[in-house]
């Protein structure tokens, strides 16, 4: 009964700790505004507004197919503004503050990981409720596996965020690592087909493979071209290798550069 009740009251404290961040966030209506508004306003500009959103891919349209590389690249800068946020408090003293509490390592990195996916789920749900009100059309299953992947994908860029805050423990290594995120985006085929050049560049990059895994249910993983022809599937086991390996870059990133600064 005593180890029931000591459980009740960490997760509690944990989520009275995640309850104070998100507090924070809700303060800050530039950060809110930006991370939510501006991802909406790019899928309708390039998606909903646009005479080929008709267009079909398999049993969807290109609005929505425009819809889902837009909320999974809000979902990314959510989650890499979030982490990279959290990383320079803790490197510039709040870190050391929550060490006077009660609170242990496990609760802070809980709470900090709640943050982190609220940061990311926000947008994207924006993004999928714009898109459910403007003509997005996809079959129910791939509504609900491209969102779940979305999130999914985002998560692996908050230790994106985290190593760009570790290396430059500065207010503007936020901001460098979500303008970062914009190269990586175009690379990985979120805002417009790319050559086949660039499409063969950018399979290396993180964002190809969170892309390709996010719409795969869509298109099997079919690529659209700049000239408006469709490649070859991409077998699955691409984007899946390619999101292992960067997220492992990521992880190993973040260690080294944690203990080059201990």
């Amino acid at each position: 009964m005593t180890a029931t009740i000591t459980a009740g009251a960490r997760v509690s404290t944990t989520l009275r700790f995640a309850g104070y961040d998100l507090m924070r966030l809700s303060r800050d209506w530039s950060t809110l505004f930006f991370s939510i508004m501006l991802p909406v306003a790019m899928y309708l500009i390039f998606g909903a507004f646009q005479d080929y959103g008709n267009d079909r891919i398999n049993d969807s349209n290109v609005t929505a197919y425009v819809m889902v590389a837009m909320a999974l690249y809000a979902g990314i800068t959510g989650a890499v503004g979030a982490a990279g946020t959290i990383a320079m408090e803790n490197q510039t003293g709040w870190g050391r503050q929550l060490a006077l509490t009660p609170l242990t390592a496990g609760q802070r990195l809980s709470a900090n990981l709640i943050g982190i996916a609220v940061r990311a789920v926000l947008p994207i749900l924006a993004v999928y409720l714009a898109g459910a009100l403007t003509g997005a059309e996809m079959p129910t299953g791939v509504w609900a596996s491209t969102l779940a992947l979305a999130v999914v994908m985002s998560v692996p860029f908050g230790l994106y965020g985290i190593a760009w805050a570790t290396a430059i423990p500065t207010a503007a290594s936020v901001s460098i690592a979500a303008t970062s995120v914009v190269v990586l985006a175009f690379l990985g085929g979120m805002f417009m087909p790319l050559s086949e050049g660039l499409l063969a560049v950018g399979r290396f990059t993180p964002a190809y493979g969170a892309s390709t895994l996010t719409r795969y249910p869509m298109t099997d993983g079919i690529q659209s071209t700049v000239d408006g022809q469709l490649s070859d599937p991409d077998p699955l086991w691409w984007p899946l290798l390619n999101v292992i390996v960067w997220t492992a870059v990521f992880a190993a990133a973040v260690l080294l550069l944690r203990r080059q600064r201990r």
